[in-house]
């Protein structure tokens, strides 16, 4: 038979394990959650890392293609760089036979400073008494070049240097142009349009002031003439020579060297 207090352990134990039982059950939805949780979290650096490695993937094909560019660059690079001396020596020599008239091997380095250094004096010399067409520029250059070649040995450059005052003083023969500038007449400033045909003549014309003249070479100053006479030609030149008409003729007046008077 049972007695009371037996009967008391018995219901102890009974809602112990009871107890027991409602624990466990309740913990077991918080382990699940936190496995899930877990499992989650490795998902998402899985993913991570793949993306990572993709970008890294496709960083180094970009610089792969960047180095394989550059090399082809560098490649292309050195073969103009090599084209460019190739041809800086070709123009070297071509330059001595244009400017010397002589094969290049046959004078000597000094022969060539000093045949360049007489030229560039009769070019100064021919510029002071030919028209003054842009003088004070033309005079400069040579005045220039003249300096470096006394600091400087001859090199290219300055063979081209020559070469190109050379062409300018050609081209002045065979350019006509039209310029607005100031020039002196009787000993005064006056602004004015000029143009030069060539190196026919070089004229100036101020409807203003009612001046027209030319540049006489024998006086080496500004002549006028008649500016009724020549107006209508003077402003019929400038307008062919601007508009670059052709088929077009001028008349215009002239200064006969062996002669005093204009014609």
């Amino acid at each position: 038979m049972i007695t009371p207090s037996q009967s008391k352990t018995q219901i102890f134990g009974v809602l112990k394990s009871l107890v027991l039982i409602t624990f466990a059950f309740c913990l077991l939805p918080i382990n699940i959650e936190h496995v899930y949780s877990f499992e989650s979290d490795l998902d998402a650096i899985h993913k991570m890392q793949k993306t990572r490695i993709i970008d890294r993937e496709q960083n180094n094909k970009q610089i792969q293609s960047k180095i394989k560019t550059y090399k082809k660059i560098s490649k292309e690079l050195r073969h103009k760089k090599k084209v460019v001396r190739q041809l800086k020596t070709e123009k070297f020599q071509l330059l001595e036979t244009l400017i010397f008239e002589r094969n290049p091997a046959e004078t000597t380095l000094a022969q060539h400073i000093n045949m360049m250094r007489k030229n560039l004096d009769i070019i100064y010399r021919f510029i002071e008494k030919d028209y003054p067409i842009e003088r004070s520029t033309r005079l400069e250059a040579v005045k220039n070049l003249q300096k470096k070649l006394i600091e400087n040995t001859l090199s290219p450059s300055l063979m081209e240097e020559f070469y190109n005052i050379l062409h300018n003083e050609i081209n002045i023969s065979q350019e006509d142009r039209v310029r607005t500038e100031t020039i002196v007449i009787f000993n005064g400033n006056v602004e004015v349009v000029t143009f030069n045909v060539g190196r026919v003549g070089y004229y100036f014309i101020n409807e203003e002031k009612r001046l027209a003249g030319l540049f006489s070479l024998k006086q080496s100053q500004w002549k006028l003439v008649d500016f009724k006479t020549y107006v209508d030609n003077f402003k019929n030149a400038i307008e062919i020579i601007d508009n670059e008409l052709t088929g077009k003729y001028l008349i215009l007046p002239v200064e006969v060297l062996s002669k005093t008077n204009v014609e």
